[in-house]
């Protein structure tokens, strides 16, 4: 108890590299993939063709995804988040890898958002939680994405009237038919992560992002938009 209070552990870490994957979240990160069965294929431990026919029998993309967690699991016991990366980056899903890496190499990433809350309203009645505006992002980004992508052309269209997006952004959201929604607005956190990189005031742009958000009126939007500043201290 006082190794929490004092902040010396760190509460509910996300997953690490190294960490054996999780249905769960190996269902959620992966569904931007297309085309599962050449990823199946590159993990290592023996994953074989025919399990690859068994297993694309399932009715739906979840019930796909986690009768392949289970068979890896049996054929590589020590099966890890790095083991997920690499086969991504062998059959060429590269930036797909890049994001899962940077979920599982920062131990916050896995965090859900009653977590960001929890620890947003006990430091709110303390002292705004210390980062910089990067690494808060990142630590709710997953969770962003998610949620941008139920309201995505709405929230594009308003990031880009404030500014905060380029015209290019709005076009890769307008494509039809060659995305999904969700996997648009993982491309949209990518830009939104490198606008910030680059702004004077990472700040004040992430501030800017939050209110946006909030003016969407979608409930979880705004729990996270509110976890982000109160982590600013704007709250």
């Amino acid at each position: 108890m006082l190794l929490l209070l004092s902040g010396d552990v760190e509460l509910n870490p996300g997953p690490m590299i190294d960490d054996q994957p999780d249905t769960t979240l190996l269902t959620q990160w992966l569904e931007p993939l297309v085309d599962w069965k050449p990823f199946a294929l590159c993990l290592p431990g023996g994953i074989t063709q025919l399990d690859v026919d068994i297993i694309k029998r399932k009715g739906s993309s979840y019930l796909r995804m986690e009768a392949l967690h289970k068979r890896w699991l049996q054929v590589n016991p020590t099966a890890s988040w790095r083991d997920v990366i690499n086969a991504l980056k062998q059959c060429k899903e590269n930036e797909l890898a890049r994001t899962i890496e940077d979920k599982v190499t920062d131990p916050t990433a896995g965090r859900s958002t009653n977590d960001d809350m929890e620890v947003s309203t006990s430091n709110a009645n303390s002292s705004p939680i210390a980062g910089n505006p990067k690494d808060i992002l990142r630590t709710h980004s997953s969770k962003l994405i998610d949620d941008i992508s139920q309201n995505l052309y709405k929230t594009t269209t308003q990031l880009h009237a404030k500014g905060l997006i380029p015209q290019q952004a709005v076009d890769d959201v307008l494509v039809m038919g060659v995305m999904t929604d969700y996997t648009k607005a993982m491309k949209l956190m990518n830009v939104t992560e490198k606008q910030l990189e680059s702004s004077l005031n990472p700040e004040q742009y992430l501030i800017d992002i939050c209110h946006v958000l909030i003016n969407q009126q979608h409930h979880t939007l705004t729990d996270i938009a509110t976890s982000i500043l109160h982590q600013l201290g704007e709250c």
